[in-house]
């Protein structure tokens, strides 16, 4: 709330000194508490001590003059302002409380290469630090409601009602509440955009989680699904291995009847023996060739399998790479898979041959048995028997062999089958369901091998969203109950603040025969900064009207402003206060009048009253300064009582 003016104010105005500075070559201005009434022709250099006062509390802009070198007197290089205050301590606290002595200097030097800067008690300091030091005390030398040049009467009149408002707030000490509000509306726009872009991402979330969770659950059937392939790849070695240890296990049973029966027939193959060994030494060449093209041609064999299975796995990692865009890499396993494709058909070449010459072996025994069988026939028909018999050991042995070899043969694939897998289905079966596997698995599409960890991802954001989105719309409606409590307090404030001027601007129109009242207008807005003051005055009996610049007279425009700012006057924040050309245009009664009031009430504060006008000064507090121009200089006198 702004302080109350009865009181001592913190800070007053001693004296003004000007140096080189528009018409005045040098002069000392003191000023006293109250009322200080500058009196002087037109043209004298009134004016002059005003502005010097605002450009020293740091107003950049002057009616008078767009660059601040222009203020400087003719033909000199610098000018200075520098503004008196007392300092002095009040119950052990001196208002700029910095500064230990009991004045304090504040001078603004204007240099016409347009260099300007301020020192105060002779260090340099910045603009924003006497914008800060003035701004505690209230002084705003750019708000027109206590700092009004002259013409200001006529740009108060040309400006809208929200900066009518603006100003008045400022200078009452109001602005911090418009300014909460502001910000807590900045907030609470902050927090409504915040909640749109998490409903738009959580949107979004929520439809890219029902695809992720959709192909998640493709992801887990397809695992399901590979686990089976496994488990019929396995079974199905599993199988071939049953099978073959069964042929085995059969040859095995049918050696052990026929080595029985030559057991039986001892005696017989005694005579035939050398023959036998004969036979034998052309049957164990013939299984040493056999056995060198079988090896050769399971090694091709195995080597032609490896080379499958490594093109697989080649084609697999291409494609993967064409997947994941490195085209380079894919060309380079191209390439290879061509060479593989030479070598592949290089063994298939190589097994041909081989299984010919294997063919050609197993000719040359059935020639060699037709002969040995003939020789048999014709020679010993006693040793027919066995040699039938050891024929068919040797063939059941010769089976067996191969059958064990194949048995051998398949130990890799019992090593990758893991664990033993005892089963009655057929190969076929395993087959048939192998390709119905295979088939669902096809038909379940490309599945990203991280759609996992994209899945719990997704999951987890669109958590956290639902978190952050209840959070926001708690803050929203913290926000909204934030935001509807402080236009309250605002609207009161500025209610009761127009309450407490219209009592008193109604009381001083009709000091000088008017009517009028001062409304806020577009308060009950949800945006205040439409929010405005209006004013309405009625002359002479007339009812009252809005108040503007094309309405009213010159003298009532003055005269109603004057009246407005008699109003407020108990309510400023600022110890000082200053008009120039208060009476403009006003007819002489009502010049009095607003002259008397303005004595009456700037007992507690210091005042700067600036008139080209003769007033008659009957009250010793008011402090009179005449300005007087000769030979081109402005001086100044007081006048006393």
């Amino acid at each position: 709330m702004p302080k109350s003016n009865d009181s001592e104010p913190d800070i007053w105005l001693k004296e003004i000194i000007l140096e080189n500075f528009m018409s005045y070559e040098y002069a000392r201005i003191p000023l006293k508490r109250g009322l200080n009434l500058i009196s002087g022709p037109n043209g004298a250099g009134k004016s002059s001590i005003l502005v010097a006062i605002s450009v020293a509390l740091g107003q950049i802009y002057t009616e008078r003059s767009r660059r601040l070198r222009d203020l400087i007197r003719r033909g000199k290089e610098l000018g200075r302002i520098t503004l008196v205050f007392d300092n002095e301590a009040k119950n052990g606290k001196r208002p700029i409380s910095f500064s230990d002595a009991d004045t304090f200097l504040l001078s603004r030097y204007l240099k016409n290469d347009g260099n300007y800067w301020w020192e105060a008690d002779y260090k340099q300091v910045s603009y924003e630090e006497v914008a800060r030091l003035f701004q505690g005390f209230g002084l705003d030398p750019n708000n027109m409601l206590i700092i009004m040049h002259q013409n200001t009467m006529e740009q108060f009149c040309l400006t809208s009602p929200q900066e009518k408002l603006k100003l008045l707030e400022d200078a009452v000490g109001f602005g911090s509440y418009r300014a909460k509000v502001v910000e807590a509306k900045n907030r609470l726009e902050s927090i409504i955009s915040e909640d749109d872009s998490i409903s738009e991402l959580l949107g979004r979330a929520e439809e890219s989680l029902g695809y992720w969770k959709e192909m998640h659950e493709k992801y887990m059937q397809r695992d399901e699904l590979e686990e089976r392939r496994k488990w019929l790849k396995r079974e199905a070695i599993w199988v071939r291995v049953i099978k073959q240890e069964a042929a085995s296990k059969q040859l095995e049973e049918r050696l052990k009847v026929k080595e029985y029966a030559l057991l039986s027939s001892s005696e017989e193959m005694e005579a035939t023996r050398e023959k036998i060994n004969l036979w034998r030494e052309k049957l164990d060449s013939w299984k040493i060739n056999s056995k060198e093209h079988f090896y050769e041609l399971l090694h091709l064999e195995k080597e032609e399998t490896r080379i499958v299975l490594l093109t697989d796995h080649l084609r697999e990692k291409e494609q993967m790479l064409r997947e994941l865009g490195k085209k380079e890499e894919a060309a380079e396993l191209k390439e290879r898979q061509k060479e593989i494709d030479i070598r592949v058909k290089e063994l298939k070449e190589a097994i041909k041959k081989v299984q010919s010459g294997l063919g050609a072996v197993d000719r040359s025994l059935e020639s060699d048995m037709d002969e040995y069988i003939t020789y048999r026939v014709k020679g010993e028909v006693l040793k027919f028997k066995r040699g039938m018999l050891e024929m068919e050991i040797k063939a059941i042995k010769s089976e067996l062999e191969k059958a064990n070899q194949k048995l051998a043969g398949l130990a890799s694939l019992k090593k990758k089958a893991g664990e033993r897998i005892d089963t009655e289905r057929k190969q076929s079966e395993i087959e048939n369901e192998l390709n119905l596997v295979g088939a669902k698995i096809e038909a379940l599409g490309e599945i990203p091998e991280e759609t996992e960890e994209i899945y719990s991802n997704y999951s987890k954001l669109f958590d956290e969203l639902k978190d952050k989105s209840e959070i926001v719309a708690s803050n929203k409606r913290e926000g909204l109950k934030e935001l509807e409590s402080r236009r309250k307090i605002w609207r009161k404030a500025i209610t009761d603040l127009l309450d407490s001027i219209n009592a008193s601007f109604k009381q001083i129109l009709a000091g000088i025969s008017a009517t009028g009242l001062a409304r806020v207008v577009n308060a009950e807005g949800d945006d205040l900064e439409n929010a405005g003051l209006e004013l309405f005055v009625g002359f002479k009996g007339s009812p009252p009207v809005l108040f503007d610049y094309y309405t009213q007279s010159g003298g009532e425009k003055t005269s109603l402003i004057m009246a407005f700012l008699l109003a407020i006057q108990q309510l400023l924040r600022s110890p000082f206060r200053a008009v120039d050309e208060f009476d403009i245009h006003m007819d002489p009664r009502n010049r009095e009048e607003i002259y008397k009031m303005m004595i009456s009430s700037m007992k507690g504060s210091e005042c700067l009253l600036i008139t080209p006008s003769q007033l008659s000064v009957t009250d010793p507090s008011v402090h009179v300064i005449v300005v007087q121009k000769a030979y081109g200089k402005s001086g100044v006198s007081e006048v006393k009582g």
